[in-house]
């Protein structure tokens, strides 16, 4: 009677005996997401698999128009990518306190450190990847047919006008002082990072 592990979809299923009974966990990286105990271990891994697809169905009729998910599956996938590097955090923590959570790529680089708005976009665009990956996301594409991840963490301020947190007077002025486009973080990651304390 050893442990195992085995794959289902995006999780690792972690089984084994405990105390005279059978337990299995599921994990998306290091990120627990349910526990199951039972008699037998086909009983306990049966039990979650069902458990992670009924999670995965409501959560697919919970995404918005583009496709995001829901507050909490965005905190689960911050959660399984794991520890992000300073730079990441500082632009994340940058989106996330600018007024109407809308920022540059230029104001992106400053809070992170790097040298240019390329830089920003870059590395913006590498943890959006990372982002939708964890979250089944599939983000719009450039004419060129690459993907822009970004989308992940944020989109065009003028997608949903309605979202009570934007004033679009204010976000044209800006956009017209500064001449840069701004991304707004998404209302779900806005409320993810707040759940993680960012």
């Amino acid at each position: 009677m050893t442990f195992s592990t085995q794959k289902h979809g995006r999780y690792d299923i972690r089984s084994g005996p405990l105390k005279g009974a059978w337990a299995a966990n599921a994990f998306r990286g290091k990120a627990l997401i349910t526990q199951a105990t039972g008699s037998s271990r086909d009983e306990v891994v049966s039990d979650i698999k069902a458990h992670l697809d009924r999670m995965d169905a409501v959560e697919l009729s919970t995404r918005d128009q583009e496709g995001a998910p829901s507050a909490t599956v965005y905190e689960q996938a911050f959660l399984a990518i794991g520890e992000l590097n300073e730079g990441y955090r500082a632009m994340l923590r940058a989106h996330l306190q600018s007024p109407d959570h809308l920022i540059s790529a230029t104001r992106l680089a400053d809070a992170a450190g790097y040298v240019n708005w390329s830089a920003a976009n870059l590395h913006y665009g590498l943890l959006g990847a990372r982002i939708a990956e964890e979250i089944n996301f599939h983000p719009p594409s450039r004419p060129d047919g690459s993907k822009i991840w970004t989308c992940a963490i944020a989109r065009d301020p003028g997608v949903d006008p309605e979202f009570p947190d934007t004033s679009l007077t204010e976000a044209l002025g800006r956009k017209l002082a500064d001449q840069h486009f701004e991304w707004q973080m998404r209302p779900q990651v806005v409320e993810a990072l707040r759940a993680l304390g960012y």
